[in-house]
């Protein structure tokens, strides 16, 4: 029996059963994870040890008993048939699992996790309840692709990884454009939660009352002369900030965390300044007067207010996402572990 070389990644942090790769109770599968060993000589030692003595036995039942398995990502609450479907899908993973190799294995486990996550955004009225697409990648791609890989020895798949030709390779290629297309979905149902988040109407702070009481007159004089893209844009940069200084005047400070500075920059300082520079100079010349750089001052103020605009939704978006960890699959699958394995693999001689 030949022994292939596992491409490193992040060990486990503490030792537990692997019941997605179990013979019996997953206590070798989780030692070759926790240790980096290869699981088929983990399992010849316990074997040889119950032949001669019997203590491997014992060990292995101790074990048994003693270590957790590992976390799993539980199955969404949805209909009986897309329950159903997910649960004959999480049959053939396992099998994969069993079958091949773990740097193959790992990757598919990934894969079909943010399937369970994304699952629960199928039924609802949302993001995913109108996108075929999504349902066709999840519900039948995949399942698919899966069937095919069961179809190959764990040696050609090892093959494909190795010598980048060949069917095995095709289909692991095609494994990697399934994660890269489910990772942009995730992303999407993320950022739309996000937005709805911003516009959830929270009692106001007394802080922000009177930041908002502040703007309220430079807001009024912008309506009148500028554009309105322009004022749709500060609406924009308002709403931003009163998330921004709801949420953050909530959270626990931390040490090295800026944000709550930046914010208050933002809220305090550049948009003011930004709209009282531009408020100063006469009607006339602030849209028809170039500028040194041959923009007009109303196009300058445009682009302050856009920048202003993506900055801060960087900074809210950084805090929901943060808050979202939980939901997405334990934090791992937007982190782009999945991405960082995959770039490995594709540059491993």
């Amino acid at each position: 029996m030949s022994h292939h070389p596992r491409i490193p990644y992040p060990q486990p942090a503490r030792l537990e059963r692997n019941t997605r790769r179990r013979r019996l109770g997953g206590v070798c599968s989780g030692l070759a994870d926790y240790t980096g060993w290869d699981v088929n000589l983990i399992r010849f030692l316990f074997l040889a040890s119950m032949l001669f003595g019997g203590l491997g036995f014992w060990t292995y039942m101790a074990l048994w008993m003693v270590l957790p398995a590992e976390t799993e990502t539980p199955f969404p609450k949805v209909s009986w048939s897309l329950r159903w479907a997910l649960k004959k899908l999480d049959r053939q993973v396992g099998r994969l699992n069993r079958k091949h190799d773990p740097r193959i294995g790992d990757q598919v486990q990934e894969v079909f996790e943010s399937i369970l996550w994304l699952a629960g955004e199928l039924e609802p009225p949302g993001a995913l309840s109108t996108n075929t697409m999504a349902r066709n990648l999840m519900l039948t791609e995949f399942p698919r692709l899966i069937d095919s890989m069961l179809a190959m020895s764990s040696g050609q798949l090892v093959q494909g990884l190795e010598n980048h030709v060949g069917p095995a390779r095709v289909l692991l290629e095609q494994l990697w454009d399934q994660a890269a297309s489910l990772q942009e979905i995730s992303q999407t149902v993320v950022e739309s939660r996000f937005m709805a988040s911003m516009g959830q109407n929270d009692l106001e702070t007394p802080e922000l009352k009177a930041w908002r009481d502040q703007l309220r007159p430079l807001q009024q004089q912008l309506t009148e002369r500028a554009n309105p893209e322009t004022c749709s844009l500060l609406t924009s940069i308002e709403d931003k900030l009163g998330f921004l200084m709801q949420r953050l005047e909530h959270q626990p400070q931390e040490l090295l965390d800026l944000r709550p500075f930046e914010v208050r920059k933002i809220a305090y300082d550049y948009l003011p300044d930004t709209l009282n520079e531009y408020l100063r100079l006469p009607s006339g010349m602030a849209e028809s007067e170039p500028l040194h750089d041959g923009k007009t001052a109303e196009q300058a103020l445009n682009e302050q207010l856009t920048l202003l605009d993506t900055t801060l939704h960087d900074l809210a978006r950084s805090l929901f996402e943060k808050d979202a960890a939980g939901l997405l699959v334990h934090g791992r699958f937007l982190k782009e572990k999945f991405a960082e394995q995959r770039d490995t693999l594709r540059h491993t001689p």
